[in-house]
This record gives structure tokens, sequence and C-alpha cells, in this order.
């Protein structure tokens, strides 16, 4: 507690201590005269009660003393000296704290001063104004509460650590809506799959040709439904090797494509698909094929991409490279702002990120894309190394937005391209481009049903040769060059 005495020649002085000591809201708790000058004991204002009920204590210890004393002059020990001194300090402290002027006391170096009792007599006012004041709003705040209806306070502007807080669970919603948006779209695509009517039997009644056509598509790893529809039309009496060339042939004519260079249409094109498919390669190598044929000035790249700054600056790279403009989608600049901006380029490639029902950035890439007022081609970028599920999950992401084609990367790194080709074949997914490689711009070509078809065969071939050697004269590409 902020309780301090003050030892002075006179009032003034001692008051002018306090002041610099505890502040202009000091309060003087008790003021006594001592030989030498004047003791005053002064506490802060809001410490007033504390120092009040110390003081009251010690009053108490005083008062308990001079019984005592008394005690001790009625049994023949009379000490009167002490006994009215301690009369005198307690009538003089009374007389302090009830406002009324001090008495002037006697002797050397003990008169106080004209105007420091005004002083004290100041303060002492000051402090009872206040409480007085204090006494009456808590009386009015009371009343007021009584006779009026309680009213809600008004909200207070949330903190930054609210407003953090806030925006945490703003992002920690926007997840779980992507998720629920991703396990509908899931939902809906096995719901369609069941709906769909059970392959028809395999044909009876050539089952010499159909044991080996069946286990070498399903060695290209074909799906069991398109196998099914492949094999329907293997005619009876065949050779097996001619069997599996008329088949070879039926699956290259299921195979949709495009057939012509896409991006030499012009227009605006994105590019969509999973993180790591390839976008931003396959962007590269298109925009690299474009500038050797046209020229750069007609020619411009777009990123929608900020949330990883690898594919960013890749981007900006190949735009150095290339000498063509890149353009950064955020939030000062909106993708259909963007997009107007460069209704002067014949062409226009536009990277996208990837979905990830993980991340909360995906349903607003979907919204973007999907609120966008100018023309846009979709194509959807599909990883022949990737598995039959997540082609599915990619395509039942991005299928709402209405695609015009796919493109086929990563054919390299792949061990099988049964599934990217029962997958564009059920889906009926017109397939651009394929791509299967790194050389840009080298690296990728117009997409052609029979050379699909013979890269699944060379495939496969590949994967098995060191157990299954024995087919290869089934799987042989001489066999194969006369498809189509």
């Amino acid at each position: 507690m902020k309780v301090k005495r003050f030892f002075a020649p006179d009032m003034r002085q001692a008051m002018r201590r306090v002041r610099e000591e505890i502040g202009p809201d000091a309060v003087i708790v008790s003021n006594h005269k001592v030989a030498g000058g004047v003791e005053v004991v002064a506490a802060h204002e809001q410490e007033y009660e504390a120092a009040q009920a110390e003081f009251k204590s010690e009053r108490q210890r005083r008062q308990r003393r001079d019984e005592q004393v008394k005690t001790l002059t009625s049994k023949g020990r009379p000490e009167p000296d002490l006994s009215d001194e301690l009369r005198k300090a307690q009538a003089r402290i009374a007389a302090a704290q009830q406002g009324e002027p001090l008495e002037p006391p006697s002797g050397r170096n003990r008169q106080i001063e004209r105007d420091s009792e005004e002083d004290l007599r100041a303060i002492l006012d000051s402090l009872k104004d206040r409480q007085k004041a204090r006494a009456d709003q808590a009386h009015r705040h009371f009343v007021q509460a009584r006779e009026e209806p309680a009213v809600p306070p008004a909200p207070a502007h949330p903190s930054a650590e609210e407003q953090a807080r806030i925006s945490a669970m703003q992002q920690e919603i926007n997840q779980l809506k992507t998720m629920l948006q991703q396990q509908m779209q899931q939902q809906q695509v096995q719901q369609q799959q069941m709906q769909q009517p059970p392959p028809p039997p395999p044909p009876q009644s050539n089952g010499a040709q159909a044991g080996p056509v069946a286990r070498k598509l399903e060695l290209l790893g074909i799906s069991d439904r398109l196998r099914v529809h492949l094999m329907s039309g293997v005619e009876s009496g065949l050779e097996p090797e001619s069997a599996w060339r008329n088949t070879l042939a039926k699956l290259s004519d299921s195979i949709p494509v495009i057939g012509d260079d896409f991006i030499e249409r012009g227009g605006m094109i994105a590019f969509l698909g999973p993180t790591g498919v390839g976008k931003t390669t396959t962007i590269g190598k298109l925009a690299a094929r474009y500038v050797l044929q046209n020229g750069s000035s007609s020619v411009a790249l777009v990123t929608t991409d900020t949330y990883r700054i690898a594919a960013h600056e890749q981007l900006k790279t190949f735009g150095r490279i290339l000498d063509v403009p890149v353009r950064v989608v955020d939030e000062s600049h909106p993708l259909d702002e963007v997009l107007k901006s460069l209704r002067n380029k014949r062409l226009v490639l536009i990277d996208t990120a990837g979905l990830n029902a993980q991340e909360a950035h995906s349903q607003d890439q979907l919204e973007m894309l999907e609120n966008i007022s100018v023309r846009m081609k979709k194509l959807l970028v599909v990883s022949c190394s990737s598995q039959r599920q997540l082609m599915e999950q990619g395509y039942a992401a991005y299928a709402k937005l209405g695609l015009h084609g796919c493109v086929l990367s990563k054919l390299d790194e792949s061990g099988s391209l049964g599934d990217a080709l029962s997958f564009v074949v059920e889906r009926k997914l017109s397939v651009a481009y394929v791509a299967d490689g790194q050389k840009i711009p080298d690296d990728i070509g117009v997409a052609r049903k029979h050379d699909l078809v013979s890269r699944a065969v060379v495939t496969a071939q590949k994967s098995i040769e060191a157990g299954y050697s024995n087919i290869s004269a089934g799987l042989g590409g001489n066999e194969f060059h006369k498809v189509g």
C-alpha cells in the first residue's frame, strides 16, 4: 500500500513533499507536530480507505496504551506528562479528521503556519467533495437501475485477438464446407456408377478367342466395364491374333480425342486439376509451341495459384524466357478483371491452384472460376501415373464447371495407361494433348487415337516383359501398326 510518512520543519514543506512523491491525488491521512517540525501521513486517493483503516487501527492501539497509562496512574504510579500528551495528540487527530482548525501548540518548532493549515483543509475538503460526489453518483445509478428497464449494452468492438479467433473459426467452417462438398460429389459419382446398368455378360460363342483377349486387356490395365464392351465385338472363329487386332482397333475407335492443336483456336484456356498433375509444366510447353509458331506478342499467361510460391515463380520464369506477360490473380486483381484486361491477346493460358478438400481456398477457386463473365475454355489435366480413384475425384471436383476436354500428362512416369484410357472412354472426355516428359516444348503433342493405344501396348510390354515374355507376340508392335 502506498502510504508514507513525511517529516518537515513546517506544513508547507511537508505538503510540497507529499505532492512531489505521491502526486496531485494525494490524501492526508493524519498530521501532528513532532520535535523539530511536523509529521504528515499521506496516501494516494485510491488507497485512502485502506490507509484510513490502518490509521484507525493505530489509533485503537494508542487508546489501549492510554488506558494502560490511566490504570498505572490509579495504582499510585502517575505519569501526568505522558497522559496529557496522549490526550492532546488524540484531540488534534480528531480535529484534523473533522476538518476543524488545529489548536496552536506551544513551544519552539511546533507552530504550524496558517497557509499550511489552509492547504491541509483544502485537501480534506476536496476529499469530502469527491466522496460525496461518488456517493451521489452511485445513488443515481441505483435509482436509475430500479426505475428504467435493463438495456443490453452495445457490443464492444472485437479486439485483435478476438478477430483472429473469429477468422480461424471461419477458416475451419470453410474447410468443413469444402470437405462436405467433396464427399457429396464423390457420393454422386458413386451413385451414378451404381445406377448405370450392369455390363452385359461376355459372349459365349467365341470362348476360344475371348480367354486370351481378356487376359491381354487386363494386362493393359483396361477396366472391367470397358473390357466387357470390347470383347463383345470379337467375332467367333477368328484366330487369336486377328481377334486381338480387332479388339485393339475397337479400343482405338472408342477413345475420344479432339484431333487438332487446341491452342491454335485461340481464346482463354484454363487448365484445371489436382495439385501435382503437371498443369504449370503443360502450360509452359504449349506456350513455347505457340510462341515458336506465332510469336510472343499475342499470348499471355495468368496464374490464380498464389498459394504455392513455387508454381507462381515457375510460370513467371516461363514468361521471362518466352517474353510474354504474366499476370497474377489476387485480392487486388480479381480473375474477371485480369481476363478483361487481356482481351487484346489472341491466346491466354490460365494456371489454376489444385483443389484439396483439406484447404479452405479450394471452394474460393471454384467460385472464382464459376463466376467469371468472359468466355473461358477448360481443360482437365489428368496424370496417367495416378490411380483411377484420384482421376474420378478430380473429375467430380471440376465437372460442374463444364469441361471442354483433357490433357493426359506424365505418360513416361506411368506403368500402365489402362486406367487413363478407361477413364476418358467411360467419361466421354476428349483428349486434347498427351505429355510424356519435362522437355519444353518437345514432350507434348496432339492426342491421336492409335498413338494412345500403341503407347498403352508398349508400356504394358515394358512392365511385363520380365515375367510374361511369352505373350510378347500378342502385344507386338507389328500387329499394332495394322490398327486404325
